[in-house]
């Protein structure tokens, strides 16, 4: 991959910081909220009936760190079976990952824990991988342990919070905490992209938003 550094220009001249661009993939079971999770990031809303996704969608979202602005291309691929297949088209190349169970479904913390092996094995080696214990607002009714999840995390050196999407808890943190992860002084940067997004800084974790970014 090349690499391209690039600096934003204020309206008034003055330089902004240095604009880096990074791919991003969701991976996980069908209906554990990974939609949910981006549609919240990205545009700060959530939807009770969520339709399934096909194949994968793109989004993209702004982040300001310090001096740099972090944009994420954000690739929510399908968790159905028989989309598979297509996962490393989607997670190739990707400099970082959120691997997404839901806390009241254990078999999806199993199948997150295979996503993660396979990202391990198949994508970028310097890849940072998060995983997301979705549906915390449904605590009562738990199947994952947030003990379990942490020590697997821990074991596999990933980042690891639990979020929900419905209440928007941890959403804005897990994406921040990726962003100041990934080496922001070696990775590409580019133009802005066509996908859909707001911006928010680095003070706005839990909170929504505002609509604009580095002033």
């Amino acid at each position: 991959m090349t690499t391209r550094t690039a600096t934003a220009q204020r309206p008034n001249g003055q330089t902004q910081g240095k604009i880096c661009q990074f791919k991003l993939v969701l991976l996980g079971e069908s209906a554990v909220g990974k939609s949910s999770l981006v549609l919240r990031f990205v545009k700060g809303q959530f939807h009770e009936f969520q339709e399934s996704t096909i194949g994968a969608a793109f989004l993209t979202q702004t982040v300001c760190l310090d001096d740099t602005t972090v944009k994420f291309e954000i690739w929510d691929t399908a968790g159905q079976e028989r989309y598979h297949s297509l996962a490393p088209m989607y997670y190739r190349g990707a400099q970082a990952a959120i691997v997404v169970y839901d806390i009241t479904n254990q078999d999806s913390f199993g199948r997150a824990k295979t996503w993660v092996k396979e990202l391990q094995r198949h994508a970028s080696p310097n890849i940072v991988i998060a995983l997301a214990g979705n549906k915390q607002d449904l605590a009562t009714k738990r199947m994952v342990e947030f003990e379990e999840a942490q020590n697997y995390a821990d074991e596999n050196t990933l980042l690891f919070m639990e979020t929900s999407a419905k209440t928007a808890m941890n959403v804005n943190d897990i994406f921040l905490a990726i962003a100041n992860k990934l080496p922001r002084n070696e990775q590409q940067t580019g133009p802005s992209g066509s996908g859909q997004g707001r911006r928010l800084t680095e003070g706005d974790a839990g909170t929504k938003a505002p609509g604009n970014c580095c002033k």
